[in-house]
This record gives C-alpha cells, structure tokens and sequence, in this order.
C-alpha cells in the first residue's frame, strides 16, 4: 500500500506538466486560431472540455488525490478528443494523433490494464470512425486548417517530450534504487556472514555440548559434545546415528519429542533423560531441542548439559533425608509417608495391615564391651536379616538406636486372619534375629579376629485397618506392645489387643 502511494507521488512532476497543457492549450489554441477556425461545434466544445479536465485533475492533485487524478486525466481525454475527432475529420481529425500517447501514459501512469484497455477503445473508436465514414453516418465535416494540424503537433510533440524525459528519469531513478538494494544487500550478506562466523565460533568454543541432526543423522558437533559421549573424534561421532547414544529406556520418547520439534509442537523447552557414552557409560542429561535449517535443509539443533553428578547428589540427599545413614533402611520419615499410603490403600479396598516394633535385647552390653564399631557392624547384620524375613511390598525401617519398625502391608480381609498372619512373620522375624552374630574386630598392633555374641529382640505388633485407626495410634499400639513383651522377660512377642 506505501509503495503503491510512493510510486503515485513520484508522478506528481510529470502530471503538473500535463495539467498545465490541459489549461493552456486550450486557451493558446483559442488565441492563436480565432480567425481561422471554423464553426464546427468541436472547436467551441473540445478546448472547454480539456480546461475542465486539466481544472478538476489539479484539484484532485492539490487534496493529494493522485490516483483519481491519474484516471480522470486519461478518461476525460480520451472522451474529448474522442468527440471532437466525430465533428472535426474522423480519422483523419487532427486529435487521432493523441490517442497513442494515451495508451502511453495509461500504461505509465496506471497500471498495464489501464494501457490495454486504453488501446481497446482506441481501436474501436478508429474502426467505428472508419465504418461510420463509409455509412455516412457522421455529421458533415469541414476540413479544419492547417494550422490546427500545427499546433496539435506542437503540443504532441511537447509531451511526448515531457514524457519521454520522465521516463528517463524515472528510469535512472530505479537503477539507482536497484544499486542501492544491491548495496544494502550486500552489506547485509556480509554483516549475516560475519553474524554466522562469530555465532559459528561461539558454538565452537561454548563448554555446552551442541549437535545438529537431521532424521537421526548427526550433521554438526562441537568439540564439547565430542568430549561429552568420549568419542574418539568428530567423524567418529558424525557416523553415529543419534539412536545409537541415546539409553534404549529414553528412545521411545525422545523419538516422540524429535516429532514435535519438527512439526513445531508447543512442548517444554528441556527434558531429562539418559545417553550413552561411547564406552556404554550412562549418563544422565538435560536436553534441549529447537528446529533450524541448516545448509538451507530443516534439522533439530540439541542443546545437552550433563546432570550426571547433579543427579547423584540429589540422590544423595534423598538418601539423607528419607534414609538411615548406617543401615540404608527407610528412616522415620519416609516411614510415615508409606504408612499413609497403606491407610489410603485400605480405605479404598478394604483388608488389614500390621505394624512392628523391634527392640534389640542385648545390644548396649555389646557396645559397652567391644564398642561403637562392632555394635554398627551388628545393626547392619540384623537390617540384613530383617529384609530376608519379609516381602519387597513390606517396609523395614530403622528408628535409631537399636529400634526398628515394620510395616506388613496387605494382608487378609479378616481381622482373624491378618492377626495369624503378622504373628507368623513376627516369630520368624524373632528367630531369625535370635541367631549368633559373627562379627569381624580389629585390634591394634594385633590381626582381625571374631567375636560371636547373642542378641535377641523383644517386639510388639499391632494389626490394623484404617476403619479403626489413625497413624498416630498405631504407633502408640505397637510400642506398648514391644514393652509388654520387655517387662515379660523379652525375647518374645507381644500382640496389641484393642
């Protein structure tokens, strides 16, 4: 639309000098020619005519009206001289001349429909004068004198001057601008050229590792993700497919994740997985993808940070916060957390659970006797048997000290039942603990030995289902059965009794 309005105003020049012909010649014509013009009615209307087109073109040049001059300029000419070549000699009317310059200055000023359509009504209007020579249909013509024919020359002769020179300006005007399009777009390759080299240099040398592939063929990566899966050098690396580094557990959805990105699917920018390293190594990712092209052909460009090390320390911690340090069974915390679970589970689907506190009977004597090491070595031992006595669904963890707790999930749907059931594993629980421990000691200056000491484990057990119980209470239900059993003699096991 701007540009259409642009070319229009640089027009504006040469349409003042055909707006000025249209009031003057008239005028000229009508001065010079008085006393020789005859009185046919074309030379009394026609310079009129042409005063009132060139009038109401300047006005509409004036209010900024360019392209309703332009088509009023032409129409109105074409009309005019269109009538007066009727009452002035047909074709042979000194105004046929003009008609070629109107085709001009269609196509010029307008648009090349305007120049074809200009050149059909001329056309027509010839062969109409021509027929309606030959049927004598048009009105008794007076030869008009020559001088009109001189004058009409004259002024023809002077826009086709005009014209001739805008369109050599216009002309020049147009290289110049395609020279400096051509400048601009030079410019801009180079500035894009040294854009690409400096963008191309910081990938080179950015620590992240980068890759471009496309439908699974490596085409692009940087020192820094050659380094990342230990290839042995870039071919190496660009023969690889990237199916081939990525953890056969990950494919399935980064495969998935590769479709987005070409298809440009909203997804989240990063995602973690797993690749493999050159030497089978699995490490754990960030990966980050976008679409590019690349040497002019679309490709995903991959963007991939190591969090192998983040990854081990979150582990780390979680192993902290929900883990005994020592014996590595679930601590107090997570212990909660799983017997909710359980609470949840019964509520849904019914059926009872049992929960077991572990005291062990003869533990401080060993600390005292042989110290922290060899009772450490004790706890661990009898973690390791706990997990023997009970399934991998069932919770063992340690309360600190020498307490431990046992959550049996999902036994029977009957009270009765259940109650059989946790007592069952309790005894075996109580057996297995009941065994001789062997433990390794090392004494200065002196070689490893053994010790064998006795421990057994006093234990209360509470069945429960979540119609009759909150966690709070369970808790207080096992531990006062574990002391029943130590105020007993120990080494036995006690059921809590609603």
């Amino acid at each position: 639309m701007n540009d259409d309005l642009n070319a229009h105003h640089t027009l504006v020049p040469l349409l003042r000098h055909m707006v000025a012909a249209l009031l003057l010649g008239p005028l000229i014509t009508l001065l010079v020619l008085r006393s020789v013009l005859t009185d046919s009615p074309a030379n009394f209307l026609g310079p009129p005519a042409f005063f009132a087109v060139g009038l109401v073109s300047w006005y509409l040049i004036s209010v900024d009206k360019i392209s309703a001059a332009i088509k009023l300029m032409i129409a109105g000419v074409w009309i005019t001289i269109t009538g007066i070549a009727i009452f002035s000699g047909g074709l042979r009317s000194p105004v046929m001349v003009i008609y070629p310059i109107l085709v001009l200055l269609a196509g010029w000023l307008d648009s090349a429909r305007s120049a074809k359509l200009m050149t059909g009504l001329s056309m027509t209007v010839t062969l109409g004068l021509w027929l309606g020579e030959q049927l004598q249909w048009l009105p008794v013509q007076l030869a008009p004198p020559t001088a009109v024919y001189a004058i009409n020359q004259v002024i023809i002769t002077l826009l086709s001057a005009v014209l001739i020179v805008f369109v050599m300006r216009t002309f020049k005007h147009r290289l110049e601008q395609l020279q400096e399009t051509k400048n601009n777009l030079k410019k801009h390759a180079l500035a894009l050229e040294k854009s690409e080299d400096r963008y191309r240099t910081l990938i080179e040398w950015s620590p992240e590792a980068i890759l471009v592939h496309r439908q699974g063929k490596i085409v692009y990566a940087n020192p820094a993700v050659i380094k990342l899966f230990g290839a042995p050098d870039a071919a190496t690396l660009l023969a690889t497919q990237t199916a081939d580094l990525i953890h056969p557990d990950n494919r399935a959805a980064q495969a998935e994740r590769m479709k987005s990105i070409i298809n440009r699917e909203a997804i989240p920018p990063a995602t973690e997985s797993r690749f493999l390293k050159f030497d089978g190594t699995v490490i754990d990712v960030q990966v980050q993808g976008t679409a590019i092209d690349y040497d002019g052909e679309p490709a995903i460009q991959v963007s991939i940070h190591d969090i192998t090390e983040r990854k081990k320390l979150e582990n780390e911690i979680r192993q902290l916060a929900f883990y005994d340090v020592l014996t590595r069974l679930p601590n107090r915390r997570l212990l909660d957390d799983r017997l909710r679970q359980v609470l949840s589970t019964s509520k849904r689907h019914g059926g009872y659970s049992a929960l077991m506190f572990l005291d062990l009977d003869n533990f401080k004597s060993l600390n005292d006797s042989y110290g922290h090491a060899l009772g450490d070595a004790l706890l661990i031992d009898a973690a390791a048997r706990l997990r023997k006595c009970v399934r991998e669904m069932d919770t063992v963890a340690r309360f600190g000290g020498d307490e431990f707790v046992i959550l049996i999930s999902e036994l029977s749907n009957t009270q009765t039942d259940s109650t059989e059931q946790a007592l069952a594993i309790a005894e075996k629980i109580r057996q297995a603990l009941s065994h001789p421990y062997v433990l390794q000691t090392q004494q200065a200056a002196s070689a490893a030995s053994s010790i064998t000491h006795q421990c057994t484990v006093s234990m209360g057990v509470a069945v429960f289902s979540s119609e009759r119980a909150n966690q709070e209470d369970i808790f207080k239900w096992a531990d006062a059965a574990m002391y029943q059993a130590k105020d007993e003699g120990r080494n036995r096991v006690r059921l809590f009794h609603h």
